[in-house]
């Protein structure tokens, strides 16, 4: 009888990356963000970055994947304002790293777009352009 010998990595050795299972390429785009929900409060936060279809957020505050706000932001320059309903798709605590923290580890939330109006998808993917992303 053959017996396998090894170890069982507990902790994943790396990051992970969505780069291959994302839709649009992200780019960075550090802006304020206010978190709004349907009761009107807002949280100011910051984007880490964006894609004509998603946003994430930093924040060491975290709501629960499948919650929906409303993001309100503003494009590079400030010239235009946008306001699109999210769902948080991924909360990113650190924990799944234990006590091997990444250096350059960002909390925060993965947001994706939802309900968005034809225009405003639009003007998204006229945004995620400017920022260099090829859609």
């Amino acid at each position: 009888m053959n017996r396998i010998s090894g170890t069982i990595r507990r902790q994943p050795s790396f990051r992970p990356s969505f780069a291959g299972v994302r839709r649009h390429p992200r780019c960075e785009l550090q802006t304020r963000v206010f978190v709004q929900d349907a009761d009107g409060w807002e949280i100011p936060l910051e984007s880490l970055d964006f894609c004509p279809t998603g946003m994430f957020v930093r924040s060491n505050f975290l709501f629960e994947p499948g919650q929906v706000h409303t993001l309100i932001f503003e494009g590079p320059g400030g010239e235009s304002t946008y306001a699109v309903r999210a769902r948080v798709v991924r909360a990113e605590t650190g924990a799944e790293f234990g006590d091997r923290l990444p250096t350059d580890f960002v909390p925060g939330m993965a947001y994706e777009f939802v309900d968005v109006a034809p225009r405003v998808r639009q003007r998204l993917f006229g945004l995620a352009s400017m920022c260099g992303v090829r859609v």
